[in-house]
């Protein structure tokens, strides 16, 4: 595995015995916040129509029908709300219990879970956690990148700037197979939802595992992961303990500047990070495509 060999998987019981210098875990307020919006307004709105008499029906058959339409048509909005608010509300408690971390980081080494924060409900003593020694860590690369979202130059670029954050851990070793394979394993179990009878697959950390380089990447702050406490003050923790890194990405040139060539090295290593949605957007920006012929031309790079 490296040059002790000595990378292993444990419980999140065994990872929680020893004190840890630095916890990084998902932020819930993102999603409470947005949970408490759409419940209030779930409930809010109805409220609204019914102390200003919107939801009375008039005597006429088009006042009956404009009516029946209305309840429909709000109930419908109100149910997708309630819904939605409540996907996020679990999400947000998920996030507040214990089990809640990704990193956690020690004077002996780091340990890396590979289970998603939503899927506690899974078995606990299943070996999700893969414990490497610091004498196994080269460096710690610490970084970010901006991604202008606009191709048009004439609109500033300051509101228009999309910044990831990430942690690179590099090993001295390059074969990543344990960890490759735990993960996978990971991914593959199934476990209860809200939903009495109804199973699914777990989800995973959100870790990329670069075998060719021996580096494992931590998503730190990206559209789908915002994890606690902030980058910046991980390194401050982190550094003198570990070999640390700092780099930061020169702000990328809008893709219509760019070569064919390295327009695609673009939208490629953006897949490669997570953000399909963003590399399609510029797809469909650029060549104009419908959002189904911008992830068939993705799929083609």
């Amino acid at each position: 595995m490296g040059r002790y060999a000595n990378i292993e998987l444990i419980t999140e019981a065994e990872a929680r015995q020893n004190p840890a210098l630095l916890a990084a875990k998902m932020s819930w307020k993102r999603h409470f916040i947005v949970a408490l919006f759409l419940l209030g307004w779930s409930i809010g709105f109805p409220a609204f129509l019914g102390i200003n008499s919107l939801f009375n029906i008039g005597g006429s058959l088009f006042s009956l029908l404009f009516g029946v339409f209305i309840w429909i048509f709000c109930g419908l909005i109100v149910l997708t709300c309630a819904l939605v608010g409540l996907i996020f509300l679990f999400s947000a408690f998920a996030a507040m219990r214990h089990s809640n971390w990704t990193l956690r980081a020690t004077p002996e080494g780091l340990y890396l879970k590979l289970r998603n924060y939503g899927d506690y409900r899974l078995n606990a003593t299943d070996p999700i956690v893969a414990f490497i020694p610091k004498r196994e860590i080269r460096a710690l690369h610490f970084m970010g990148q901006k991604t202008r979202m606009v191709t048009d130059p004439d609109i500033p670029e300051d509101k228009h700037l999309h910044k990831e954050e990430w942690l690179e851990i590099a090993l001295y070793g390059t074969d990543l197979t344990l960890i490759d394979d735990a993960l996978g394993k990971e991914r593959t179990r199934k476990g209860p939802t809200w939903i009495k009878g109804v199973t699914a697959n777990a989800k995973g950390a959100d870790i990329k595992l670069m075998a060719e380089t021996g580096i494992i990447r931590v998503d730190w702050n990206t559209r789908k992961t915002r994890l606690t406490p902030p980058l910046k003050e991980a390194e401050t923790i982190l550094d003198g303990i570990y070999l640390t890194e700092k780099e930061e990405a020169a702000e990328e040139a809008p893709l219509l500047t760019l070569s064919k060539e390295h327009q695609e090295d673009r939208l490629r290593e953006m897949v490669r990070r997570g953000d399909a949605i963003g590399a399609a957007a510029l797809v469909r920006e650029i060549h104009g495509f419908s959002l189904t012929e911008a992830h068939q031309y993705l799929k083609s790079l």
